[in-house]
């Protein structure tokens, strides 16, 4: 802040900046605020003069300063402006502080919701050169699979083939058991490909980064299975978060073992504190990775068709998306050519930024609700606007005397737009502080897939567009009445009762003002109700089992304690038998993978035919649980029985299907006894018997409805030991869990129990986005039809001053208080009436862009637009009867007599 003239107001300025500045973002905003302000009413002209040169530099072709047309008289007229405005600003504190809160909250909610789409939409992703990432899927179209992973034959093939990407990357997750000094901890493990780090542009803050002899498998015999205790990581580099917390920060952790699963593994690295992985939700690979380790395969003799890794890919300096999905529908073709099974699967491969790809899921929601707090600042803008037309009705005769003094209409209006931009700033200022409560609440509300929102914040940017919004709605609510108030008649608005010369026009306006208003908060009420709806019918969804009292919790076997199948099956059985025993435990299983949480796994299944035409295969989810499960969960066993103890056996070769891949293979007969040829564990389909059919479960979430799914036993697929455990109680089941503790300690204290939840919790969480959405449009739908009411109601209230003679000339006459309210509410309801028609035409060509927030309503659906329209008039006709009564309490004899 540097002034030309005022030597001592800098030096006093920066001394309280110093001050301001330890306090923080808000007392250094004020600061600012409160001196220019103080600055604007009390410095003399010379010193504006010299404020407007420093900032502006405009200078003429003699080198002085020049500020345009006027020059510093210009500027001088424009700061009186402000000082004038700020004065009548004061003077009318009443009207000043409405005026302030009403825009304030419009510029409040959507500094908090920009605060939201700027993190989560707009900023880039903090990697090098984030433009160049992307996602490359694969996708068989013939089989309906969309975020298809790709097995590390074909990865090394795109690879070396590609000469649009400059590289691309593998990666995958899961949990796994460490022991870290005695304490046995589950922790996510991501497994990449050796160039993952390199292409990603991270590199270590401690140690060294992946190499390819870090990759290279020692037993080439077991190195083309899933068996993870066939060529297990032998180094691995640590998350910044994991080294803090397990060691301290000790920069002497390179070289040390860690046990995994059993498996002993180096330390080679530690990375960066910034680094965190920002996949799109398919790639299931959650920012919270632990451990990074390179899985050791056996490329030449992998079977292309056993899928591993989601791809992350660069594109090379100046090519483009678009180019790398030319190629890569080149390779998707090569690769049919060489995989047979792809051939009829309908093999093909997408390439998707990976910003995009990563907010494709919620950025529906986001833009959403930056349109909802659009309309809101809308509707505030048309409440202050129908507030300053009551007032520039009122000083008419004030502008009146100014024309005729010489005031020019530009000068007038130019007034009257500089008190609209104070009021403007006073409510960002406002706004400023809501959003800071709004942005907390925000956090609190996020549903856990809304990615990025530690990063929101108030910061440079959001301040701008603060301003920016304050600026624009200072136009949107200042220009109409300013344009209006500045219409005069000099010879009518002099009388002493001139103030009704223009009273038309301005009803006129006002009328309009309110219909829009009206309009808008309809367009929102409607986007409540059918979020409200959608949530409704959401609870309503059976997801095939019960959730009450149902403990679930994860406890990862270590593969180089348990090597072999047998092995981890029987500790499996020993747990279940155990847990089983607990008081209050009525039964007790596991599920993989959990339920209500997106998989990719999945698998081709078809009939006898199949085999001889491959394009008759179908894809379908998989499930491996353990005996018992279907009678844990409480799901429906349609047809047939569900799995034994004696199923769970390397001889058993039986399946459960559920009732819609049932009805698509077998349509209109039994499924039970019936052959189903599917492969999970070998390179070729092989016959299993189905030996029940279960009600379709929802398992990824309640929204869709899941594909057709195949369910094995966990003996059958080679006891992999990471299921969710599901406990059911009869009574709150949450007592259970230091018993269960107890139990996996007695059984192996090497084995971490962790994840425990219940099972209700889960369900919560999948309805989050939409109660997340469902809270803040409503919250912004309340608050529209409250300004909407609002402005009605002052609207009204402005009629009956306006006619309170004719009023007491009617009532002089002998009307009857009946008609009278009819009279002033059926113009009330005329002006909603129009409103609602509008808004609800309106909300019917635009909530068609909710339809991805939808669940089981459709965009257009009667009952809301009913609803809707049946509470606003409620509303209205409350809004409206308030002033009707003022208007029937008139006394004739004052009304006539005032007259």
């Amino acid at each position: 802040f540097r002034v030309r003239h005022g030597e001592e107001m800098k030096r006093l300025f920066l001394e309280r900046a110093k001050d301001a500045s330890r306090k923080g973002l808000w007392a250094t905003a004020w600061l600012w605020i409160r001196t220019a302000v103080d600055f604007a009413v009390n410095a003399p002209p010379e010193r504006l003069r010299g404020v407007a040169a420093t900032w502006f530099r405009h200078r003429g072709p003699s080198g002085k300063m020049n500020l345009g047309r006027g020059g510093g008289a210009g500027m001088d007229s424009f700061m009186k402006d402000v000082r004038y405005g700020v004065r009548t600003l004061l003077k009318n504190r009443t009207f000043t502080l409405i005026a302030a809160l009403t825009i304030g909250l419009g510029i409040g909610a959507n500094t908090a919701i920009f605060s939201v789409v700027r993190a989560v939409l707009l900023l880039p992703l903090p990697y090098e050169n984030p433009e160049e990432l992307v996602m490359v899927w694969g996708r068989m179209t013939a089989r309906n699979v969309e975020n298809f992973p790709m097995s590390p034959p074909i990865l090394r093939d795109m690879r070396e083939r590609s000469q649009v990407l400059s590289d691309l990357a593998g990666v995958n997750a899961f949990p796994q058991a460490i022991n870290i000094e005695g304490e046995a901890v589950q922790v996510e493990v991501a497994g990449v490909t050796s160039n993952f780090f390199e292409l990603m542009g991270v590199e270590p803050m401690l140690g060294r980064d992946f190499t390819a002899a870090d990759a290279t498998p020692t037993d080439t015999a077991t190195a083309n299975t899933f068996n993870p205790n066939a060529n297990p990581p032998t180094v691995a580099i640590l998350s910044h978060g994991f080294w803090q917390q397990f060691f301290g920060g000790d920069l002497g952790v390179l070289g040390r073992s860690l046990d995994l699963a059993g498996n002993s593994i180096e330390i080679i690295g530690v990375l960066p504190g910034d680094f965190e992985p920002l996949l799109p939700s398919a790639a299931n690979v959650s920012k919270n990775v632990a451990l990074w380790t390179v899985p050791r395969f056996d490329v030449e003799s992998w079977n292309p068709a056993n899928v591993v890794f989601p791809v992350v890919g660069r594109l090379r300096p100046g090519a483009t998306v678009q180019q790398a999905q030319a190629e890569m529908d080149g390779l998707a073709l090569r690769v049919r050519e060489e995989v047979p099974v792809f051939e009829t699967a309908g093999y093909a491969v997408e390439v998707a930024p990976l910003h995009g790809d990563l907010t494709e899921q919620v950025r529906p929601i986001v833009l959403s609700l930056l349109a909802a707090v659009g309309f809101v600042l809308l509707i505030a803008c048309a409440n202050v606007s129908n507030l300053l037309l009551v007032r520039a009705a009122s000083r008419e005769r004030e502008m009146a005397v100014r024309a005729a003094m010489g005031g020019s209409r530009g000068r007038l209006v130019r007034q009257m737009l500089v008190e609209s931009l104070l009021l403007a700033s006073v409510g960002g200022f406002l706004g400023l502080i809501l959003a800071q409560g709004g942005v907390q609440a925000l956090l609190a509300l996020q549903p856990e897939n809304l990615p990025r929102l530690d990063e929101v914040r108030i910061d440079g940017a959001v301040l701008g567009y603060t301003a920016l919004a304050a600026l624009a709605a200072a136009v949107i609510f200042g220009l109409v009445p300013a344009l209006q108030g500045s219409r005069l008649q000099l010879a009518e608005s002099l009388k002493d009762r001139g103030k009704a010369t223009s009273a038309s026009a301005h009803k006129t306006l006002r009328n309009a003002v309110v219909v829009v208003e009206v309009a808008l908060s309809v367009v929102l009420l409607v986007g409540a109700g059918l979020m409200l709806r959608s949530f409704v019918e959401l609870q309503r969804v059976d997801p095939g089992f019960t959730t009450e009292d149902v403990l679930t919790f994860n406890a990862p076997i270590p593969f180089a304690r348990y090597p072999t199948p047998e092995g981890r099956s029987l500790l499996m059985e020993r747990l279940q038998t155990q847990i089983a025993g607990l008081p209050g435990v009525t039964s007790v299983s596991g599920i993989s993978p959990a339920l209500l949480q997106p998989s990719a796994f999945n698998s081709r299944y078809g009939t006898q035919e199949a085999l001889s035409d491959p394009s008759f295969f179908k894809q379908a989810d998989v499930k491996i649980v353990q005996p018992g499960f279907f009678e844990t969960a409480e799901a429906q066993i349609v047809e047939g029985r569900a799995f034994t103890r004696a199923d769970n056996a390397d001889s058993a070769s039986v399946i459960i299907v559920d009732d819609k891949l049932a009805e698509l293979t077998w349509p209109g007969e039994s499924a039970i006894g019936k052959i189903l040829y599917t492969r999970i564990t070998t390179d070729e389909p092989v016959p299993l018997e189905v030996v029940g059919v279960v009600k379709r479960l929802r398992h990824a979430t309640l929204a869709e409805e899941a594909r057709e799914t195949m369910y094995f036993t966990e003996r059958y697929v080679g006891s992999f030991g990471n299921a969710m455990w599901i406990v059911r109680s009869g009574e709150n089941a949450a007592r259970l869990i230091d018993a269960v503790k107890a139990e996996l300690r007695t059984l192996d204290p090497t084995i971490p129990m962790s994840d425990i939840r219940m099972l209700e919790d889960y369900v919560v969480d999948d309805v989050g986005p939409t109660r997340f959405a469902l809270t803040l449009i409503a919250v912004f739908g309340l608050t529209a039809l409250v300004l909407a009411s609002v402005g009605l109601y002052g609207v009204l209230s402005s009629v009956v001053r306006q006619r309170t003679a004719e009023i007491g000339v009617r009532m002089a006459f002998g009307a009857q208080v009946g008609s009278i309210l009819g009279l002033v509410v059926g113009q009330g309801l005329l002006l909603a009436g129009a409103g609602l028609v509008v808004g609800l035409l309106t909300a019917f060509g635009v909530t068609g862009l909710m339809e991805g927030l939808l669940v089981g309503v459709a965009p257009a659906d009667p009952l809301t637009f009913g609803g809707t329209a049946v509470l606003f008039l409620l509303v209205a006709t409350v809004s409206c009867v308030l002033p009707a009564r003022r208007a029937t309490r008139v006394d004739p004899v004052v009304a006539l007599r005032d007259e």
